[in-house]
This record gives structure tokens, sequence and C-alpha cells, in this order.
């Protein structure tokens, strides 16, 4: 039986539609189709039941992903075994998007090149949907954003380096106070559907600014560009390996305020050797490289 179709099973399940699944585990369509067949053949089962284009799981099915689920984390604890240092096999790895525009790419060639016999498969997404993915078992682990206090989450979230957040505005601008330049300026969001947005929109909130959005973004360097060319304000996190010398830009660190990123895995994945070695290689770039100064 392969991880590839239990995936698959497990993609459909979270998704709902073959095309949602494929997007997920990187396959086509009808690759999934395929890998969905091959399952129901191994278990002998009825698992989908298939009306025109649609598919949806049957009661025998649901009963099945809990145990999918374990079968994967025990493949994954299986694969770390040994008394080599090497990890080998493959993992699935989710991360925030803005970490690949910081300097996470550095500490993930670092990571291949040490393990030459590692698939490092990697999926990018916000944090809240990246944490859903890993808490089913579609990828292994995944660099997120610390959840909100309200957020409830089965993961175990190991702490990897913190962010200061910034009000970012053009160099052309005048800096007076946070609350001055926030109000008197149109403000651009970065992405309130994220854990990141969701906290920056709450510490406007808590310190009574009143801003003007007038546009939201979910990209940190469209933002970035967009501030660059004097259309607003807004704040952000100092990406992690990022210096503040860009010429069009000037940082204004908040006090009081930082974005907690982490590495966050199933439960039952919490002590295994792959969760080790990622920790050892993401805290390491969270320690050696320094954050920036402010301008």
């Amino acid at each position: 039986m392969q991880s590839r179709s239990l995936r698959a099973f497990l993609a459909l399940h979270q998704f709902g539609t073959v095309a949602a699944a494929a997007q997920v585990v990187h396959l086509s369509p009808s690759a999934v189709s395929v890998q969905l067949r091959s399952l129901e053949q191994e278990f002998n089962i009825e698992l989908f039941v298939r009306t025109g284009r649609s598919i949806t799981l049957t009661a025998r099915a649901h009963q099945l992903v809990p145990l999918v689920q374990q079968m994967l984390d025990l493949e994954a604890e299986m694969a770390s075994l040994g008394n080599s240092r090497s990890l080998r096999g493959r993992v699935s790895l989710g991360v925030i998007t803005s970490t690949l525009t910081g300097g996470l790419p550095g500490a993930l060639k670092r990571l291949s090149a040490d393990h030459s016999q590692l698939e490092i498969r990697i999926t990018a997404n916000k944090s809240p949907e990246l944490a859903a993915q890993v808490e089913t078992g579609l990828i292994d682990a995944a660099i997120i954003s610390t959840p909100p206090p309200l957020v409830s989450s089965a993961l175990c979230l190991h702490p990897l380096y913190t962010e200061p957040l910034a009000l970012v505005m053009s160099s052309e601008r005048t800096f007076t106070s946070i609350k001055e330049v926030l109000e008197a300026n149109p403000y651009i969001a970065f992405d309130r559907t994220t854990w990141i947005g969701k906290q920056i929109e709450g510490f406007i909130a808590e310190r009574g600014f009143s801003v003007r959005p007038v546009m939201e973004l979910d990209s940190h360097d469209a933002v970035l560009s967009v501030v660059r060319h004097d259309i607003g304000v807004t704040i952000l996190p100092v990406l992690l390996g990022h210096a503040r010398k860009d010429a069009g830009l000037r940082f204004v660190e908040l006090p009081g305020i930082h974005r907690q990123v982490c590495l966050a895995v199933r439960r039952a994945n919490s002590d295994s050797k792959a969760t080790r070695v990622l920790l050892s290689y993401f805290r390491e770039f969270g320690t050696y490289v320094p954050h920036p100064q402010k301008k």
C-alpha cells in the first residue's frame, strides 16, 4: 500500500473533490482517481460513492480516516529509525509563503545537502490551511505562525524564532508617531484571514487606532511594493533574513509585538527523528541570521 494513495484518500476527505485533492497532493486528477481505485482494491471494500462527476466517502471510509492517519504516522516513524544520522525517504513540508522570501531557502538547501537521500516536497499556503493539512496527515510538518490564543489546535507546536512587527512606510514620508502615521495615511492591510493578519488587526484595535484600508493583499512582497510606491502605509513582520536596506522604505519597529514562527507536527510525530532534524536546521536558521537593524 503506497503512502501516495493514503494521502490522496485524506485529501479527498478534507477537500471534497478529486480536483481539489489533486492540487494538494501534487498529482493530476486522473492520477488521484487511479490511487483511490487502487486503495479500494487493496481494502476490498467500497470506499466511495460515485455519482456522475462527484465522489463522496462511504460510512466505512469515514471510519478509516483515523486509521489512515495512524498508518502515515507509523510510516514516518519507521523511516526515521536506524543508527544513521541521515534522513531518507520523503518529507512533505508546508511553509507560509513569506518564509520563502526570507532566508529559509538557505536552511532548506543545507538540509538537502546534508541529507541527500531525503526527498523534501514543499507546499506553500496560509497558516490555517497548513495546520489543517498537518492535522489530517496530508503533510508531515509545517512552518507556520503560532495560532492566536482563541484558536484551538491538536497539533504539537515547536517554537522556532520570532520576527518583530514594524510600521512600514515610504522613505519619502516623515515619521511623527505610529498613531499619526497610521491615521493620516491610506492603510495597506495584510490578508486578514491569515493568523498574522488577525494579529495585526488586533494590535490596531487594542491601541484604538483608526485606519483607512484602501487595499488588502496576501503577499508580503506585494504589500512592500505598494508601500514603496507611496500608495499607503502598512504593518508587517520584518522577515528573518531580510535586511532593512531598501532605500525606498522606512521601518519603525512596534513595541511589545512580534510574530512567533513554529514547526507544527502531529503529536504522534512530536519526538520523531525527522522532527528533531527539522527543528535543528530551522532553529539554527533562527539564531545565526541576525534581526535587521533599524534605520
